[in-house]
């Protein structure tokens, strides 16, 4: 009995899915006041949003999550937004080591070292143009 209530209560790392994206919003917007969007009304998304990298579930509920944005000089930032107080600080090094890992699988093994992150900008401009548009 022991051993099941153990793997029930882990804390699984994976990437984010389209059908994340609602549940990582309202994570993101618990975290800040409201922002008004372009015409004035709304919880508008800005590219402050960054992309979405990793999901940290317990029990299949999500208790974070993890963004990546481009700094001013260039260079990838990674953001924790947790939805748990327990044992946060486990989760967030443990989904900042994947998050920083997908990262590279996904835009290169030296996009830490290069300042021309301008692909991860457009995907996160456009990612947040379609959420503004679709919500």
């Amino acid at each position: 009995m022991a051993s099941t209530e153990k793997k029930q209560s882990e804390i699984r790392l994976r990437e984010v899915y389209l059908s994340d994206l609602k549940l990582v919003m309202d994570l993101y917007h618990s975290d800040l006041a409201p922002v008004k969007n372009v015409n004035g009304s709304g919880n508008g998304l800005t590219s402050d949003f960054g992309l979405p990298i990793g999901i940290a579930e317990q029990n299949g509920k999500v208790i974070a999550y993890s963004r990546v944005n481009i700094d001013s000089k260039g260079m990838p930032v990674f953001n924790i937004h947790s939805a748990e107080a327990a044992e946060a600080n486990i989760v967030c090094e443990s989904l900042n080591n994947f998050s920083t890992k997908r990262f590279h699988t996904i835009w290169g093994a030296n996009a830490e070292q290069d300042s021309s992150n301008k692909p991860v900008i457009n995907a996160i401009d456009r990612l947040v143009d379609w959420l503004n548009h679709c919500s």
